[in-house]
């Protein structure tokens, strides 16, 4: 089910006219139970009420906690999508995507909160570098402390670099520090690899050149792919740190996890079947290999280093390591290697 509401213009006032063209903006939330947070998202879209043309629409994944209820009764100017199952982030995303009429689209996580002016300044920047397919933005925690915004596209070196700590440790270390731009002030717009889908910019044209987010990816990898399409399509990847967003972070993974399993089983299984796929589409079956088996010798090595004691932290940390290590030994043999098709 569907339901269809006017588009805002700039102070906030409903265009029931203009729907399908002509529009600054389309933001997509996808929300899977995350009721409150994504009641705060919306709130807080409307209390900028950016001086541009824009429409909201949420798509629900299947929630079971009442939000699209929620979003029916109390933002009746949402264009509001029912999925009859969890599509993930790149399916759900799409729903969106293919109702939107804005020449941007932010895709923007439910737990991700904007304050004033960041959609004028975000989209005044890409409208000013034309070469600018997608944008990411400044995300803090609720405490002002600033998340990892801007990234490196993942390789076996830079994953090498934070399963062992080295990355944490010389943060600012151009080497060391590289996979997250740790060792960089943050101050002004650079080139990146990819940025973090909380805050998703695109420009519509974008979607012409490389299609839609690629659905294989259930959940994890799939802005990474997204931003290496792009690129390979001669768009550029910009983190702009000039706008800045609160984001709690792993909302709907939480609410996953926790029927899931406990133990982040199925978060682990997912994040390595996306990474997998990621390395065969993009690099073939050497990469697929040489990141798998860097993550199984070092979980063994944790494993071996930690069987002397016996404290309950050793034991823990013994448990995490060889279930880490089997669950991407299975997956790399069960998912044929990754699967994914060479671009």
């Amino acid at each position: 089910m569907k339901t269809v509401h006017g588009i805002h213009t700039a102070g906030g006032a409903p265009d029931e006219d203009s729907g399908s063209t002509g529009i600054d903006l389309s933001i997509i939330v996808v929300s899977f139970n995350t009721r409150e947070t994504t009641r705060t998202c919306l709130k807080k879209i409307q209390e900028c009420d950016p001086a541009l043309s824009w429409e909201v629409i949420v798509v629900d994944n299947a929630s079971d906690d009442g939000s699209a209820r929620m979003v029916e009764q109390e933002f009746p100017r949402v264009r509001l999508i029912h999925l009859p199952v969890n599509r993930g982030f790149a399916g759900g995303n799409n729903a969106g995507i293919r109702e939107a009429s804005g020449r941007y689209v932010l895709l923007l996580n439910s737990d991700a909160f904007i304050g004033p002016g960041v959609l004028e300044s975000t989209i005044a920047f890409m409208d000013g570098h034309p070469e600018a397919g997608v944008l990411g933005c400044r995300l803090t925690n609720p405490d002002g402390s600033m998340q990892a915004s801007a990234r490196m596209l993942p390789s076996p070196l830079n994953k090498l670099l934070v399963m062992t700590g080295l990355a944490a440790r010389y943060p600012s270390s151009r080497f060391f520090g590289r996979v997250d731009f740790s060792w960089w002030d943050h101050a002004h717009p650079l080139e990146v690899g990819w940025v973090v889908g909380a805050y998703f910019l695109i420009r519509r044209e974008v979607f012409d050149d490389t299609g839609l987010l690629d659905e294989r990816y259930f959940l994890y990898f799939e802005e990474i792919d997204f931003c290496r399409a792009a690129q390979k399509a001669g768009w550029s990847v910009v983190f702009y740190p000039h706008a800045q967003v609160v984001h709690l972070g792993g909302q709907s993974a939480a609410q996953t996890r926790g029927r899931i399993s406990t133990q982040g089983r199925q978060m682990v299984t997912q994040r390595v079947r996306s990474e997998l796929r990621y390395y065969r589409k993009w690099h073939g079956l050497s990469w697929v290999i040489l990141s798998a088996l860097t993550e199984i010798l070092w979980r063994l090595l944790v494993f071996a280093r930690n069987v002397p004691s016996r404290s309950e932290s050793a034991g823990s940390k013994r448990r995490e390591a060889l279930s880490g290590a089997c669950i991407m030994a299975s997956i790399l043999v069960r998912d044929r290697f990754g699967k994914g098709e060479r671009v």
